[in-house]
Formats: structure tokens, sequence, C-alpha cells
């Protein structure tokens, strides 16, 4: 493996549900937050990933596997990394971690569109070299 990309979120009481545990669907937003301070670290500024046009860069796949639960004010580590990379699209991995423990795993895919035509577009050079320090190591 590469780099990785640490940050941490606390959980707060509103993102948890009726039973005291954080609400599934909040687990996104928190990969999301933490894919907006991991751009920065690749290189770019916040305006220059999200305020450009010419290519716009959305979700078109989520998914997440719940191994542990999250608790209303604990701290969860979360370790950001690229773990692949297709002609058109770049998958995000966010491990997010307490004292050891795996409490999520959550992957996204990013598509490359051209913001004028709004089709798919290929992975541009310079994205692929500024994310790709943060790559998984393949296995095998």
């Amino acid at each position: 493996m590469n780099k990785i990309f640490h940050t941490k979120k606390t959980l707060t009481f509103r993102e948890s549900d009726p039973a005291g545990i954080m609400f599934f669907g909040n687990i996104f937003g928190f990969a999301h937050d933490a894919f907006e301070e991991f751009i920065q670290a690749a290189g770019y500024t916040y305006q220059g990933w999200f305020g450009q046009r010419d290519l716009i860069i959305p979700i078109r796949h989520t998914e997440s596997d719940f191994l542990s639960p999250f608790f209303p004010g604990q701290t969860y580590d979360i370790a950001v990394t690229v773990a692949s990379f297709g002609e058109t699209s770049f998958k995000m991995k966010y491990v997010f971690t307490q004292s050891g423990k795996t409490n999520a795993v959550v992957h996204m895919v990013h598509s490359v569109v051209d913001g004028k035509t709004k089709q798919k577009a290929a992975l541009p050079a310079e994205m692929k070299s500024r994310l790709e320090p943060y790559l998984e190591a393949l296995k095998g």
C-alpha cells in the first residue's frame, strides 16, 4: 500500500437513531466529508475540485459493510485510499475504526463526466497522478 489519508469523525447525538446508534445512511455523508478533506491532501483546492465545470465527478455507486455499531460521543478514525482506477472512473475506500476495531468499510465509485456533453470522459492523467499515491497495493 502507498499513502493513506487519515481523518477523524466524532458522532453527534443528532446522527443517531432511536436505538442510540448511528443512523445507517449517515455513513455515506461521513465518507464524503472525508473525501472533501482527502482531495485537498491529494493536491487539489476545494474550489479547484468542486468549483470547476469542465469535468464533473458524480458518485455512481456506493456500498458499505457495517461490522460494529457507532455510538454518539465516540470518535472514529477514517482511513481513506483509492481502491482502483478504471478508464472513466475511480473507486474510493473508507475504513472506519475505533481502538483497532473496524466499524465499517465504505466504497464509492466516482465517474468522470464531460461537463458540457454529460457523457463519460476518460480519467485525466493529472487526476490519476494526484490520486495514485493513495492507491492500495495490488494483491497477488
